[in-house]
């Protein structure tokens, strides 16, 4: 299945999480509709409850001093800012006389005392302002002390200054008197009448501590457009800033996956990294006697040797679950090689100065130690030789064998030999390419042959290219060869070809 490109990844990216909230839009704009209604009905009742204590001070106040005369003494308590306030529309007193005065001055015709009923135990009653072609009635509260009246007109201005935010027109609000003597008045509508009877409208109550009112809220069709447009520049906002951050994540996952280290744990992920056979003859009887199991990297059609990344992986602890990998096809890989050919699986010191192989290798339940070996590199040192020794031992008394690899080359190759117990080693390359040649090296190469045979180490020369090599190695004793001359790394199933073209040797 061909992939897409990210030229079509990016923009699908950056936009699927605006059409994913814009799918979301219509409940979530539901939602908050909603919350708003409650937002709205509990910052009435907050404004509903200051109001109901500011006026009940204020009135008791009033009460207290009032002379019900009319004179100096009542029109200053009705004139007086204090108890002349926001709330308070207009003030008066009715005297058993018939005469009255309000805070405007003379008496108003605004409400008919006889008709009112006797207030409540707590001497308060509520009535309303006489109706007149269909406009909003104002509540009255009124108290008598005997024949006298005082009497204070409500503004209702609070509760549309309230209502009209967040956006205009989005609420109605019906106040319900729960006293007696309001039956013709048992409704006191603010607002938008018509949202109450739109389809879908929504509607929600509460009542005063008092139990004198009962205040229901609608909301309709205005505010959900107001909370959908809210959704909608939130949409485009939030949906553009994860679809940005998606876009971000993308393009820094894939450069992490492009560069070396998201490379190699793709690589694990996938099971791309491979053995490469390259055989072991022995010039004697040109019968290949062994193979190196050598890394590659395989991506496709892309074959990758291990001098580009092997060090790498080193450094960022790679190496242990790439040779995992390695040991597990190299098994498998086993029976379809003559029985009586061996495998070597190169290693690195964390492999033995901790359990690691040991533990690999008792989870495939110790395979075939007469035919799986391993070499140790002399490039790199072995920083705690007493656990290696351990876990060497351990592997040999189970019948698995070890190779000193490059050896000659780095860091106390005798030493290891003696102390870890090794009996086979490999002739570096560096050697090799010395016969025939001044070079100083040559020497050296002579001295390795010489303590290898006078130690009866088993020998395998690399990296021989040339008749001439394997001659003079013969000469000097040393006959299994590795190396271009024989076959250069195969996958298996070119390697098993190769095998046949030879007659099976």
């Amino acid at each position: 299945m061909k992939r897409l490109s990210p030229l079509w990844i990016s923009p699908l990216l950056f936009s699927l999480p605006i059409l994913v909230c814009l799918l979301l839009s219509q409940p979530v704009s539901n939602a908050l509709a909603h919350y708003l209604l409650e937002q709205k009905l509990a910052e009435i009742e907050l404004a509903m409850n200051e109001r109901q204590q500011t006026l009940e001070k204020s009135i008791d106040d009033q009460m207290a001093r009032f002379a019900f005369d009319c004179g100096e003494q009542d029109m200053t308590l009705l004139r007086d800012p204090w108890h002349y306030n926001r709330h308070i529309r207009l003030q008066g007193l009715k005297l058993a006389s018939g005469k009255g005065c309000s805070s405007l001055g003379p008496d108003l015709p605004l409400i008919d005392a006889s008709t009112l009923p006797d207030p409540e135990i707590d001497g308060f009653g509520l009535t309303a302002t006489p109706p007149a072609f269909g406009t909003e009635q104002e509540l009255v509260i009124f108290s008598k002390r005997g024949d006298q009246l005082a009497y204070w007109v409500l503004s209702n201005s609070w509760i549309r200054t309230i209502m009209e935010k967040p956006c205009s027109a989005c609420f109605y609000i019906e106040f319900t008197p729960l006293v007696p003597g309001l039956a013709r008045h048992k409704i006191f509508p603010r607002g938008e009448q018509a949202i109450k009877h739109e389809p879908g409208s929504e509607s929600l109550s509460f009542t005063t501590p008092d139990n004198k009112m009962q205040q229901t809220l609608w909301s309709g069709l205005a505010l959900r457009t107001y909370a959908q447009s809210l959704v909608y520049r939130g949409t485009f906002w939030v949906g553009g800033t994860l679809g940005a951050l998606l876009l971000t994540g993308y393009w820094l996952l894939r450069n992490y996956r492009r560069s070396l280290k998201g490379l190699l744990h793709t690589g694990l992920a996938r099971q791309e990294f491979v053995p490469f056979y390259q055989p072991v003859v022995d010039s004697r009887s040109q019968r290949v006697v062994g193979f190196e199991a050598l890394l590659r990297w395989q991506r496709d059609d892309d074959v990758t040797a291990p001098g580009a990344f092997i060090a790498y992986a080193e450094q960022q602890g790679l190496i242990l679950p790439m040779t995992e990998q390695l040991l597990d096809r190299v098994i498998a890989d086993l029976p379809q090689l003559a029985p009586e050919q061996w495998v070597s699986v190169n290693l690195v010191a964390a492999h033995i100065e901790q359990p690691h192989l040991r533990n690999l290798l008792q989870h495939h339940d110790w395979p075939s130690p007469t035919r799986l070996t391993f070499e140790l590199t002399e490039r790199e040192p072995i920083m705690d030789i007493e656990a290696a020794t351990s876990e060497i031992s351990a592997l040999q008394e189970k019948g698995y064998h070890f190779k000193l690899d490059d050896f000659g080359t780095g860091y106390g190759g005798f030493a290891y030999l003696q102390r870890l117990g090794i009996r086979q080693i490999k002739i570096d390359k560096m050697f090799v390419d010395t016969i025939g040649t001044d070079d100083p090296k040559r020497s050296l190469l002579d001295a390795i042959i010489a303590f290898g045979l006078e130690s009866d180490m088993e020998m395998i020369a690399e990296g021989v290219e040339t008749q001439a090599q394997v001659d003079y190695l013969a000469q000097q004793g040393v006959y299994l060869i590795q190396g271009y001359l024989y076959a250069r790394p195969m996958p298996l199933p070119e390697l098993l070809h190769w095998q046949q073209t030879r007659g099976g040797h």
